[in-house]
């Protein structure tokens, strides 16, 4: 309503302005107007009405399609490039009093029955007058920045509406506290930065925080990073050159002042840990870092509120300097809204259909696709590779290739038959890339004449750049230059390491420092978000496509030096067992290789790597993962840890979908994932713990491992929320599976029957299983009887766990009577904490005598008591071959260790025991360790914590050791380097 009510106005000033100008001055600022909208995330103009427009219709048009200070500061632009600063110093006065009639229409008084206005003018009670004009200055230098194309109002509006913000400096209902301080954090390009400078413009326009603030400052935190030594003061000038108020007068009131600092992830490194430099007066300068700092810590300002944006990779290291904050997550626009922000390219079904697979499929495409320079630069290099040109990249399969397309096509020269740069282009190329490559290791973003100068892009070469929507004039500073994006930047910092492959190009920033040598100083790159993504587009431009188009493009072949390096990096995390080597280090190495697209390339890369760990958290990770995993031939194990089944994003967006468009689903993925479990002659253990596997999941796993090429030897799927009817489908693999040899099931509750399903499988003649481990799965006697049923039938298995399954006397008895068959194979058996008392002993004790074959017995956490452990000495004392006894937390007492001692002198096997946590008091230690020294004593290892005990035992625990040096007496009875210790966990 308010833009209505002002735009004849507004016409009227504009229209004059262009009456002013003579004839072939006006077409030339119609074709500049031209050119200017062509630009990427510009607002839309029909071009054919610019050419036929006067003073008068053009006015109206550029209203029509624009908000008015849009079109006047676009105007004022224009003017500015023809030179004509008469005319621009007129323009530019005139749309002062555009916006502050603008101001004045927003703050009118609305009359109400009682008389008084509701709102007062000009503003909030007490604002001094003086803001008028910084809330102008405001107005003026956001026009351009925050008035989006017309095709993301929608959007913008909905998702990054500032009034969301309006309670953020609200007291907590709950206790009262006000924050100072509100951080908004999410991840990369959601638009945070966006959000930040529309709460200011909207704040300038009276519609928020009226009553709060006098003064909303916005600094950005890359422009601060390589600032020199200044004071807070100068920094506030800056935001506001030639003001008419002094600027001790503006931070007089630091209660009615909010700084708005924006990209704090930028000056993480900057920061330090001694408060001792803080400084707490505005006008000492310092480095900008400490005044950032100083500020953060509330010893700058005390008083002053403030709104900070981070990424969610830097808000752990924020967070321990910020004192009571207020966090507030953005999440950017929906996957709905962002897949229709992308079909708006083109009209073709041809091009919706490849502009959907790229959304749906490369979901790096999505998540960048928040931002209006980075939506038309993705749109354009789709309709290109659409498109059949000669020496463009025609894959969108990669972030990189649609990058490459749109720069490549922007490079090349425009002159009818000549596809191929000049001498000289060549060498601003390689200055621009330089220029890029020193921004993003130095954190710089902005560049003077200087910066520029020393790479020389200066005169023609500048222009050329600016006409190409690539290095444009700062918004903020009248002589920088930055790039029209900061993915732009790291693609042609990483541009740079290529053209090193040109001859005599070998000068400026190393890709990795020389001395690195170890993963934990290559991660210290890592910690650099703009490194990580440069590294990214460093992979994807090695490719063989991306190559061929800039040899195309440079007219010259390129020699591929960077590939060296890049390898280098690769092997260093393939140097380094899975444990060294975490997660988060494998999966971006594998987002990098997937971005070459050559899977020559992988295979050679990851030849080192004989183990990996991966969490995958997104559709995408699955589809890089896949890739990758598939050309790792060397492989021997892998670990996946998929955290959660990811939430199909598309399936809100798919009712805009091009008609009979099939989508690759998050199973077909998952499907694609398990592939490669039969491309690898060499993988013998998956390990798929922790991850949420579904039915349909399991059933695709399952499918995969019972191919004949497929050679896993150990499956683990512990704690994966598996179910009855995912052991009906792992039956399938143990009745056909010559290769598999050890299952765990651990932490899953697939009860007792789906223990009967896997039991059924194992009677069947193929099935070779050698260890089973259903600990903690919901066991009870019943399922006893199967098991006992299966141990006899398949004489191939040997090691069973069954800890933490309430299986009691009854459940024993039934296991105890297959056990002690000469036919069955059991070595090793774990029945920790599994509810058996003094009356399972009896049968426990006929195993030990009459089983041929078992080695180990772990009882531990058991209540057999003193009677239940003498049952077991009995059978200790007969011939038996048990060689490993658990009795851990089992109740023994004195009276039990003189039943224990006698079997211990006459036991031939028995070279491990465990006795942690009884009551054994001085009189039991005693027996026992007499027992220890006895000469028949085989014991080897003995689970004992000696601290635990008086000095008297532990003297006597010492003597045993001077007696038998080779006994190990500790409380690291598990210890898994050892051999045969929680064999389940191998």
């Amino acid at each position: 309503m308010r833009e209505a009510k002002i735009a004849p106005f507004s016409n009227y000033g504009l229209q004059w302005c262009f009456e002013q100008l003579g004839e072939e001055e006006f077409q030339t600022f119609k074709a500049l107007l031209k050119e200017h909208v062509s630009e990427p995330a510009a607002w839309s103009l029909p071009l054919a009405q610019v050419d036929r427009a006067d003073a008068e219709s053009l006015a109206s048009l550029m209203h029509e399609h624009c908000r008015a200070s849009l079109a006047w500061k676009t105007s004022i632009d224009v003017f500015e490039k023809m030179s004509l600063s008469a005319l621009s110093e007129i323009a530019r006065d005139e749309m002062k009093k555009y916006l502050l009639a603008e101001i004045a229409e927003d703050s009118a008084p609305a009359k109400t029955d009682q008389g008084p206005s509701v709102k007062e003018l000009p503003g909030p009670r007490g604002d001094p007058r003086d803001s008028w004009d910084y809330r102008i200055h405001v107005m003026t230098t956001f026009s351009t920045r925050l008035d989006t194309p017309q095709c993301f109002e929608e959007f913008a509006s909905e998702c990054l509406d500032p009034h969301a913000l309006s309670g953020a400096f609200n007291p907590d209902p709950r206790g009262g506290f006000r924050p100072l301080t509100v951080v908004l954090h999410g991840p990369p390009g959601v638009g945070k930065s966006t959000l930040a400078q529309r709460l200011l413009l909207f704040w300038a326009q009276g519609d928020l925080y009226q009553d709060l603030f006098s003064y909303v400052f916005l600094l950005r935190a890359r422009d601060l990073q390589g600032s020199r030594e200044t004071s807070f003061a100068e920094l506030i000038s800056r935001e506001w050159p030639d003001a008419p108020v002094p600027v001790e007068k503006v931070l007089s009131q630091p209660e009615r002042l909010l700084i708005v600092v924006d990209g704090l992830e930028e000056l993480e490194l900057a920061f330090g840990d001694q408060d001792s430099s803080l400084s707490a007066d505005w006008a000492e300068r310092q480095p900008a870092a400490v005044l950032a700092h100083s500020l953060l810590k509330k010893v700058l300002l005390p008083e002053c509120a403030l709104l900070l944006t981070v990424r969610d990779a830097g808000l752990q290291r924020l967070q321990a300097l910020l004192r009571s904050p207020r966090y507030l997550w953005v999440g950017g626009f929906p996957v709905e809204h962002r897949m229709r922000l992308l079909l708006r390219g083109g009209k073709h079904g041809h091009w919706k259909t490849r502009a959907w697979h790229t959304g749906a499929d490369l979901q790096e495409v999505l998540d960048q696709y928040q931002v209006p320079v980075v939506c038309a630069l993705i749109r354009e290099a789709l309709k290109l590779q659409g498109e059949p040109r000669q020496g463009l990249p025609t894959s969108s399969q990669t972030l990189t290739g649609l990058y490459a397309t749109f720069v490549f096509h922007r490079l090349t020269p425009k002159d009818a038959g000549r596809r191929v740069l000049s001498q000289e282009e060549c060498i601003a190329l390689k200055g621009l890339c330089r220029l890029a490559a020193d921004g993003v290791w130095n954190a710089k973003f902005v560049f003077d004449a200087d910066d520029l100068g020393v790479h020389g892009l200066q005169g023609p070469e500048l222009s050329a750049l600016q006409q190409a929507s690539i290095l444009l004039p700062d918004d903020r500073c009248r002589r920088g230059y930055a790039f029209s994006h900061l993915r732009l930047q790291e693609f042609f910092a990483a541009l740079f390491y290529i053209l090193r492959g040109v001859e005599g190009d070998g000068e400026g920033c190393p890709l990795f420092p020389q001395s690195t040598k170890s993963l934990t100083e290559l991660r210290q790159v890592d910690l650099n978000a703009h490194l990580v993504q440069m590294k990214r587009f460093l992979f994807g431009l090695v490719s063989r496509e991306a190559m061929r188009a800039l040899e195309t493009l440079l007219g010259c072949p390129v020699a591929p030096v960077a590939k060296q390096q890049l390898l280098h990096w690769i092997c260093l995390l393939g140097q380094h067992p899975a444990a060294a080597a975490a997660p988060p280090d494998l999966l971006e190495a594998f987002y990098c290789l997937f971005e070459t697209q050559d899977g020559e390339f992988v295979r050679l890369a990851s030849n080192g790597f004989r183990e990996v760990w991966l969490q995958l958290n997104r559709p995408m990770d699955l589809t890089v993962s896949s890739f990758c995993l598939r050309h790792c031939q060397q492989l021997r194990k892998v670990r996946l840890d998929v955290r959660e089944t990811p939430k199909d994003e598309f399936a809100e967006a798919w009712p805009g979908a091009p008609q009979g468009l099939k989508m690759k689903t998050h199973d077909e993925r998952w499907q694609d994932l398990c592939s490669m479990l039969s491309m690898h002659p060499n993988l013998r253990q998956l390990d798929l713990s922790g991850s949420v596997l579904t039915k349909e999941a399991m059933k695709t796993l399952c499918a995969k491992l019972r191919q004949p090429d497929c050679k896993i030897q150990n499956l683990m799927l512990d704690h994966c929320g598996l179910t009855q009817a995912s052991c009906r489908a792992i039956s399938q693999v143990l009745a056909t599976s010559v290769s598999l040899k050890s299952l765990s099931l651990m932490g899953n509750k697939v009860a007792d029957q789906g223990v009967k399903s896997l039991c059924d499988a194992m009677k069947v003649t193929p099935c070779t299983l050698q260890k089973l481990i259903l600990g903690n799965c919901g066991l009870t006697a019943a399922a006893c009887q199967d098991l006992a049923s299966a141990l006899i039938e398949n004489q191939s298995l040997t090691h069973l766990c069954l800890s933490g399954d309430e299986l009691g006397s009854e459940g024993m008895s039934l296991l105890c009577r297959a056990v002690k068959l000469p036919s069955c194979g059991l070595q090793k058996l774990a029945l920790v904490k599994c509810c058996l008392t003094a009356a399972c002993c009896k049968s426990l004790s006929h195993v030990i005598m009459r089983s041929q074959r078992l080695r180990s017995l772990d009882l531990a956490a058991n209540a057999l008591g003193d009677e239940g452990i003498a049952a077991l000495c009995e059978g200790l004392k007969q011939k038996n071959s048990l060689t490993r006894l658990g009795l851990e937390a089992c109740g023994l007492t004195s009276e039990g260790c003189k039943a224990l001692s006698a079997a211990l002198t006459c036991s031939q096997h028995l070279a491990s025991l465990n006795l942690m946590h009884n009551d054994l008091g001085l009189r039991a230690m005693t027996t026992l360790c007499s027992a220890f020294m006895h000469p028949t004593s085989k014991l080897q290892t003995i689970g004992l914590w000696k601290e635990q005990y008086p000095a008297r035992v532990r003297r006597l625990l010492e003597q045993v050791q001077r007696l038998k040096p080779h006994v190990v007496i500790s409380d690291a009875w598990y210890s898994e380097e050892e051999e045969d210790r929680r064999w389940w966990r191998s």
